[in-house]
């Protein structure tokens, strides 16, 4: 098998996802025990732009088409799993998006920035400021994912991330995808998007710092939603460079990265990697090799 360009993936409910290039697929082992396979082939317009390529911007419009195809792919995982066939349409699609990204927002944004006033004044000192509004980022973060590994169903769920992730590098290096093979891959990986939040942590730090009349609460708060698409855009150039590079820069960012993957990535057992590696070979499959 020749690798295509980079590929990218999530979990989905007892299945797992894979994305290439104008193409996604999905594997799901059903009720049954059988592995449903789908492929989509889709050609997103906006990502063909040229300004969607740009530095910065190219992050704001990746995270978006990877946070549409994973709220797909769950919901459709989801359907097959329960064994319901009603389609799922676009105003369902982007209304739980847009929820969950207001809920995101209240919660990682302006209430870290709400609370840390309290503590350091933002107009005087917004290093600190910032600081502690990343750390108490961190701490929801990381207590809202401990709480989540409570549950049977999450912890599964983290295992077909773990599934994921070996089967994106077994492909990226090229090995044939087998179980073995699959499974003898680490776990971790650094385009994972645990990594790409604990970035957005990172570049939120250092973006909002510059951020002017820092001293006016409610555009202290207000200021950071609207700067949040360069922040976005900071964090996937971070992402980017990361998993290129050898730097002592890069494998700091990598080691902190894989830090947080620790809490939303398990090793998978033979069987949901046997779903990552069906997801995989119907992702970078040729057309043709699909109607044969």
């Amino acid at each position: 098998m020749t690798p295509v360009k980079q590929i990218g993936g999530s979990a989905a409910l007892e299945g797992v996802m894979m994305k290439a290039p104008g193409v996604w697929a999905l594997a799901v082992r059903l009720p049954s025990g059988e592995i449903h396979v789908e492929r989509h082939e889709e050609k997103a317009p906006w990502l063909s732009r040229p300004w969607a390529r740009l530095p910065l911007v190219r992050g704001v419009v990746a995270l978006f088409d990877a946070l549409r195809v994973s709220y797909l792919a769950l919901a459709r995982s989801a359907q097959l799993v329960e064994g319901e066939e009603e389609p799922i349409s676009k105003g369902a699609l982007y209304g739980t998006m847009a929820l969950s990204t207001a809920v995101g927002v209240l919660l990682f944004i302006v209430l870290p920035a709400y609370v840390a006033g309290f503590a350091a004044d933002a107009g005087s000192a917004p290093v600190l400021f910032n600081a502690l509004a990343g750390a108490i980022k961190v701490m929801i973060l990381v207590g809202y994912l401990l709480f989540l590994r409570r549950f049977p169903d999450t912890r599964r769920f983290f295992m077909y991330h773990g599934a994921e992730h070996k089967a994106i590098h077994a492909y990226e290096k090229g090995l044939p995808l087998t179980v073995e093979n699959v499974r003898a891959q680490p776990r971790f990986h650094p385009r994972c998007g645990t990594t790409f939040i604990a970035f957005v942590i990172l570049a939120s730090i250092l973006v909002y710092s510059f951020l002017p009349r820092a001293d006016v609460l409610w555009w202290r708060l207000l200021g950071r939603v609207v700067f949040l698409p360069l922040v976005a855009g900071v964090a996937f150039e971070l992402l980017r460079f990361s998993a290129t590079h050898e730097d002592p820069f890069s494998r700091a960012l990598r080691w902190l990265g894989f830090r947080f993957q620790a809490l939303t990535v398990d090793e998978p057992t033979d069987d949901m990697i046997e779903v990552a590696i069906k997801s995989t070979e119907a992702a970078v499959a040729e057309p043709e090799a699909m109607v044969a």
